[in-house]
């Protein structure tokens, strides 16, 4: 669903030509017997004129405002304000001035019914220096079923729901049930418990079925059924009605949730044959009894629902504390990019039209990317709770990872399709103590592309050097190496450096902030995989630096060259 902007306007926007008028601007005196040599400090922001609201009828206005940043100098601030449809985004409206004012407003808009918007507040000083951001906590607009309580329970049981909502997805249940969220904040019921009715409902629009849910999706099948239009016009025989639980839904033809269940229900793009397909998607899972409070979800895929990992439990000592290189992102700007779940359960290129355009990037090559980032930048010198956060998104990406490949999906090596869903297995393993994750990393590479697609030139029969394929020779014996589907296919092998582009677009490229991370915190060994530490090393030798091709990151680069000569 695409919001329909007519016009944007912000009641107040930057003026000053210079930066002695910012005191004006912000109404507070000037002071010139100090220099600024900190960010200002962040503070509450709210959506509504004035209290926070959670909630709104009104679709074509938006409102939002917050308590002052104080400057660690006592010195004025200006105000930028953003609104996306995830925490820190910022595509309904990007980063907007609105001078020293600490309210702003939109106007004449056409917002969609039942999504979240969340308000995103920077300040910056006369210095220049830019504060964090600080996210308001999400106003829902339009006419939505509300969650209604009937009653609470006793601390950590959480309370008594009619319906519950996430990212715009709103489950009704057939009578008030005992609902709470995990630490990631996604909903769970207490069951056996009856659905009778996921809104946007599902149903039949010109032909197509959009807006499906599944129940605890098989990762070794290859159909689906949350729309029909997935996959494009050659998806057709892909798409299983029978797998859609949220088609017909009523009180009298209820869903029925026992517990050790996931319902993963979806919001589709308005148009069918779109890339990705869906725009988001949300996980409702059903327990047998209520978790601890710090609960991470189980992984939607399978049938253990058991909430065997705890935020509690977390050792963030694994995490190194280095000297962060200039241009170091802010651990809490990135933390929403792992908020919302990552469905990731078909795999193949084709996968790519069932990633939600809100939830993650729809391409293997930018997930390896963003969680390249995320893993070198909770190793800088920063305190345990600035990390928490994306340390916990990244976390509960690994266990859902770790779901799917524990029920037997792949991340099959293709182009870049595959990359970057074992670091994140390996970072929660590491960081939970759990053997069985670290042991599935370890014995299970030919579920991961990097691994696949690395490996050590060798002498396979006499005088034949990788089954004859790739051009190799004697000389190149030993020499760590990449092959677009080696490990299942090594025709595609080749030994010229360009001979495929792929080797240099879309895959090492983006495997060094991982690669880099797992080295820091002594996760080789672990890895099981040699050859790709001793690959993305040659990579970054071959490779000019500065270049794309060397790392889509430059702040990842920055951190290679300075620390990977320690590790």
């Amino acid at each position: 669903m695409r919001i329909r902007r007519r016009r944007t306007a912000p009641t107040l926007r930057l003026h000053a030509a210079c930066l002695s008028l910012l005191a004006a601007c912000t109404g507070a005196p000037a002071r010139r017997d100090a220099t600024p040599d900190g960010p200002p400090a962040t503070a509450p922001v709210r959506d509504g004129l004035a209290d926070d609201v959670d909630q709104q009828e009104l679709r074509s206005s938006l409102f939002a405002n917050w308590d002052a940043f104080a400057d660690p100098e006592g010195f004025p601030v200006v105000y930028e304000w953003a609104v996306g449809r995830f925490p820190g985004g910022t595509d309904v409206l990007p980063w907007t001035s609105v001078g020293g004012a600490t309210r702003a407003s939109l106007h004449e808009l056409d917002l969609p019914m039942g999504f979240a918007l969340y308000v995103s507040v920077r300040a910056t000083d006369i210095a220049g220096n830019r504060s964090a951001t600080a996210t308001s906590d999400g106003v829902l607009l339009g006419q939505q079923p509300e969650p209604v309580a009937t009653g609470e329970t006793a601390a950590g049981d959480g309370q008594t729901f009619a319906a519950v909502e996430r990212f715009g997805i709103t489950w009704t249940f057939e009578k008030a049930v005992r609902c709470g969220r995990f630490v990631n904040g996604d909903w769970w019921v207490v069951g056996p418990v009856h659905v009778i009715a996921v809104a946007p409902a599902s149903g039949a629009d010109g032909g197509r079925v959009r807006h499906g849910s599944m129940v605890d999706p098989d990762p070794t099948a290859t159909v689906q059924g949350y729309d029909s239009a997935m996959f494009g016009a050659e998806g057709k025989n892909r798409f299983d009605a029978a797998q859609n639980r949220a088609l017909g839904l009523s009180r009298t033809h209820p869903l029925r949730l026992e517990p050790g269940m996931s319902l993963v229900s979806t919001i589709s793009h308005p148009q069918p044959g779109e890339l990705p397909q869906l725009e988001t998607c949300a996980v409702l899972t059903c327990v047998a009894s209520p978790p601890a409070d710090d609960a991470f979800r189980p992984p939607y895929c399978g049938k253990d629902k058991r909430p065997r990992w705890r935020a509690g439990q977390l050792d963030l000592g694994r995490l190194a504390r280095l000297p962060a290189p200039p241009g170091s992102p802010d651990p809490a700007e990135l933390a929403p990019r792992f908020e919302r779940p990552w469905l990731d359960h078909v795999g193949g290129w084709t996968g790519r039209y069932l990633h939600p355009r809100l939830n993650m990037p729809d391409y293997g090559r930018d997930m390896a990317d963003l969680v390249g980032l995320a893993a070198v930048v909770l190793q800088l010198d920063l305190e345990p709770e600035q990390k928490r956060p994306l340390a916990i998104g990244l976390v509960q990406l690994g266990i859902d990872l770790y779901g799917i490949v524990e029920h037997g999906g792949r991340f099959v090596a293709d182009g870049g399709s595959g990359s970057g869903r074992k670091f994140p297995i390996l970072f929660a393993g590491a960081l939970l103590k759990d053997e069985a994750m670290l042991r599935l990393a370890r014995e299970q590479g030919s579920a991961f592309a990097e691994d696949v697609q690395t490996f050590y030139v060798t002498e396979t029969a006499p005088g034949v050097w990788n089954r004859g394929h790739g051009g190799y020779g004697p000389e190149d014996s030993g020499l760590a190496e990449w092959g677009n589907q080696h490990g299942d296919d090594p025709r595609f092998d080749q030994k010229s450096w360009t001979g495929d582009p792929y080797r240099r677009c879309c895959t090492a490229n983006v495997w060094l902030g991982f690669v880099l991370a797992a080295r820091i915190m002594g996760l080789r060994e672990e890895w099981g995989h040699d050859a790709l530490f001793d690959y993305v090393d040659r990579y970054t030798q071959v490779e000019p630096a500065g270049a794309w091709t060397r790392a889509f990151q430059p702040f990842v680069e920055r951190m290679w060259d300075r620390y990977r000569p320690d590790f």
